[in-house]
């Protein structure tokens, strides 16, 4: 399986296990890796991509450079989401959750990071239209 069609895959999973049956998308709930933590709420129209896995590892290194904290959790992102929220670019960490998916693990602030140029690169768009 590709990188872009387990995303997909990723996606779809996180967009069905969030919502009711019968009922429109309005926003995604990713659950936290930490237990007792809210699940981090991402509207379905908000601009997002799925790094590849040699921006993942880019990201990664620069992460653990600028965070202590980071860099001693030890943990190794099986994916990395670059979303808009709002009006702030941001990076969210998730790593495997069993056999359930993905849940998150950290989210950054994008502007503390010099990868500016990804934005224009992945072309974020929403994950499912609004209805």
């Amino acid at each position: 399986m590709n990188s872009r069609l387990g995303c997909t895959a990723a996606i779809a999973v996180l967009a069905c296990a969030s919502v009711a049956r019968a009922q429109p998308v309005a926003e995604l709930e990713l659950p936290s890796c930490v237990a007792g933590s809210p699940p981090l709420k991402v509207s379905s129209s908000a601009q997002q991509a799925w790094l590849r896995a040699a921006d993942r590892q880019r990201f990664h290194a620069a992460a653990q450079a600028r965070y202590a904290l980071y860099q001693r959790g030890g943990l190794v992102p099986s994916q990395v989401l670059l979303m808009n929220r709002g009006r702030h670019w941001q990076y969210v960490t998730l790593g495997p959750r069993g056999a359930s998916g993905l849940c998150f693990t950290a989210v950054f602030a994008a502007d503390r990071f010099d990868f500016t140029e990804w934005i224009a690169r992945y072309q974020p768009r929403a994950a499912l239209p609004d209805d």
